[in-house]
């Protein structure tokens, strides 16, 4: 009987990790990666559970040993309930073709600097270019900075009207971290046309810092936008960073969609 309580122990532990860890990352309780990791685990402890009340169905099927039972079934069920879904998430990310990256820019040379990122040193958030650089030139296409024909100072002010589009959520915080899923705006410089911002995603609240800036461009009447996305948590994003990117530029473009860059 032994195996049939094995496999009923796991199966709730399994069920209370999938509810801490996506219920207490979503309400700010726990970090994100300690909520995600939670998750993962989930699927492991399932697991056991199911082997335990496979092992558990074999030793009661003897009279003696029959009330054993309906824990080994109930251990059972519930590791596939957690098993499947967990699993089948874990495989669709897992099965993404995104590279161990984190941190994605339009300019290599001289990416966008991070000035007042909210909880966090701006050392902190250097570019690594040795790093980072072969992995998005191999695995991404060429992301070029956006050109826009409009002198600085105009198109500085078509990419605040856009960020602000796709801000979904809340003004302007200083240098408070956002709790809620969506796109914050934390810092703006007219002096160098730089904005700065935090996206969170809705599930697990994992928090990505972007730093747009206008400079001028090749001609008299032309601008670049240079932006830059970057993960707090983890070393791959599964692209988000790159679609950030990828989407407020088609969102800043004449005519561009204005629900483009909403968060993952």
């Amino acid at each position: 009987m032994v195996p049939a309580w094995l496999s009923i122990f796991n199966a709730i532990f399994a069920v209370l990790l999938v509810e801490m860890g996506v219920a207490g990352a979503h309400l700010g309780a726990i970090p994100p990666m300690i909520g995600f990791l939670a998750f993962l685990l989930s699927f492991v402890i399932a697991i056991l559970a199911l082997l335990f009340g496979l092992i558990g169905l074999a030793r009661t099927a003897v009279p003696e040993r029959r009330p054993g039972r309906p824990k080994a079934i109930a251990g059972i069920v519930l590791g596939l309930l957690i098993a499947v879904p967990v699993g089948f998430t874990m495989w669709r990310w897992w099965s993404m073709p995104y590279p161990n990256i984190n941190d994605i820019t339009t300019d290599y040379d001289n990416p966008p600097q991070f000035v007042n990122p909210p909880g966090l040193l701006a050392d902190s958030m250097k570019y690594d270019r040795a790093r980072l650089e072969p992995i998005q030139s191999k695995y991404y296409p060429q992301l070029d900075p956006l050109r826009l024909d409009e002198k600085p100072d105009a198109a500085f002010a078509s990419m605040k009207a856009a960020a602000n589009a796709a801000r979904l959520v809340g003004p302007q915080m200083a240098d408070q971290i956002p709790a809620g899923p969506g796109w914050f705006i934390v810092y703006v410089d007219p002096a160098t046309r730089t904005i700065e911002g935090v996206e969170t995603s809705y599930l697990f609240r994992f928090r990505d810092d972007f730093v747009i800036q206008v400079r001028p461009g090749p001609g008299a009447n032309s601008s670049l936008v240079e932006m830059r996305s970057r993960a707090r948590d983890g070393t791959g994003d599964f692209g988000a960073n790159y679609n950030r990117i990828r989407e407020f530029f088609a969102l800043l473009k004449p005519g561009g969609d204005s629900g483009a860059a909403s968060p993952p």
